[in-house]
């Protein structure tokens, strides 16, 4: 891991610093920047940050001889040309001074950063799983919902229906009771005008009987006339048919109004059995009885009653409607989760970008702004625009990033650099100690 320790073989440029020797260091354009910026007259922005308003950290390398080995640091991005050996030498020396990349930091933190990846896919199918699971129980719910209102419908649908059917009963039943009542008060009128032809017929014959019986005496007193005695015998006979029809007509009609009579019990039984059940019906409603007073229901009442129980009917069916959407609703949902889930479980865990996952690293907390990051070609197996890409970032952290490297495209990009950005120097073979700084 990157490690850190007291400047040793490096000379340093902070406010009071001195080089690696016993002899004082001419002040730099670095060690004013870095006044100026104490006393406020100076911004830290990032990589865009104008030239020299870093605190300097590393001017130069040296071996722990006091052979200077690269001079002129840049003080944000120092890009420094040197082969494996001489990368090797240095890497020995200023492993103890600052903060020192290797590759093995990257590769812990791609497993990290792949082992944290696969963990959270794992949370996430098992939330996914839970989404699924509570969609499924929500279903649930809303299919009992929906066949509760369903049932509660075809029971107000059917309550209605029974209504409808004894209501009807009902209504024959009492318009056959006014048709049995009306046939028997009119059976009555006749046998009561049958009674009375009867009773005039008797009367007549009982007025012609006196004088037949005058005439008959009179006769064998005095002689009457045959012929009258005939005609009132042939009177008398003819009263006697008009009685005998007379009577065989009370006797029709009497039966005719016992019939009516007897027609319109039968019709008052079957009304107050048709009322007895519409009552019955009504009490025994699956949305509750309805009272309907005493006597039978009056054809008003009767429409009032319809009105009710088919409200009752379509409110149990808008509830029975918003019940089935919303079972409609879960169920997409179920089948949403479960595709989600398998898109999951076939899509596997996710595989990191190494190159992403290092800047984002690189820019992270774990790098301070004060701090300096030394690297042995460290970034190599992203490419030279994935070394410049992490030695950007981490130099945007505030870190002063000295990057060792014999790669002529990375040497490329840190020559081209704007000056206020960073640069590139050389470890030379052997060179006397002597304090530098950036305009020599």
């Amino acid at each position: 891991m990157a490690s850190s320790g007291p400047a040793h073989p490096v000379r340093v440029s902070h406010e009071t610093s001195s080089s690696c020797s016993s002899e004082p260091t001419k002040t730099t354009r670095y060690q004013l920047i870095s006044a100026a910026r104490r006393e406020g007259t100076e911004s830290w922005p990032n990589v865009s940050r104008p030239y020299g308003v870093f605190e300097v950290r590393f001017e130069e390398l040296c071996n722990p001889d006091g052979v200077v080995l690269a001079r002129g640091l840049h003080p944000s991005i120092a890009v420094v040309a040197a082969g494996s050996g001489a990368r090797a030498a240095v890497t020995s020396v200023v492993s103890n001074s600052c903060k020192v990349l290797r590759s093995s930091d990257i590769d812990e933190e791609l497993e990290r950063a792949s082992a944290l990846a696969i963990e959270q896919y794992e949370a996430a199918v098992e939330q996914q799983r839970d989404k699924l699971a509570q969609a499924k129980q929500e279903l649930v719910e809303a299919s009992a919902a929906a066949s509760s209102t369903t049932e509660t419908a075809v029971l107000a649908g059917a309550d209605l229906a029974r209504f409808d059917e004894l209501a009807g009963h009902l209504s024959s039943a009492d318009e056959a009771y006014e048709a049995a009542v009306h046939l028997d008060t009119e059976a009555a009128r006749s046998l009561a005008a049958a009674l009375v032809e009867l009773e005039r017929v008797l009367s007549q014959r009982h007025s012609t009987t006196a004088p037949l019986e005058q005439a008959r005496k009179g006769r064998e007193r005095q002689g009457a006339p045959e012929v009258i005695i005939q005609q009132a015998i042939n009177l008398q006979a003819a009263l006697a048919r008009a009685e005998a029809d007379k009577r065989e007509a009370v006797r029709q009609a009497d039966d005719d109004y016992q019939g009516a009579r007897m027609a319109s019990r039968q019709a008052q039984s079957a009304l107050k059995e048709a009322e007895l059940d519409l009552r019955h019906s009504l009490a025994n409603l699956s949305t509750g009885p309805l009272e309907c007073g005493p006597g039978v229901p009056l054809p008003g009442l009767l429409t009032t009653f319809r009105d009710r129980l088919d409200g009752a009917l379509a409110t149990a069916d808008k509830a029975a409607t918003r019940a089935r959407s919303v079972e409609h609703a879960a169920r997409s949902r179920v089948e949403w989760e479960a595709r989600a889930l398998e898109s999951l479980l076939n899509a596997g865990p996710p595989v990191i970008d190494p190159l992403e996952t290092a800047v984002n690293w690189a820019g992270s907390e774990h790098f301070g702004p004060d701090g300096v990051v030394f690297a042995d070609d460290t970034f190599t197996r992203f490419g030279p625009e994935g070394v410049a890409d992490l030695v950007t970032t981490l130099a945007g952290r505030g870190c002063q990033v000295i990057y060792l490297t014999e790669n002529p495209q990375v040497l490329g990009w840190a020559i081209s650099l704007p000056g206020e950005v960073g640069g590139a120097s050389t470890i030379a073979n052997s060179r006397n100690k002597e304090p530098g700084s950036v305009g020599d």
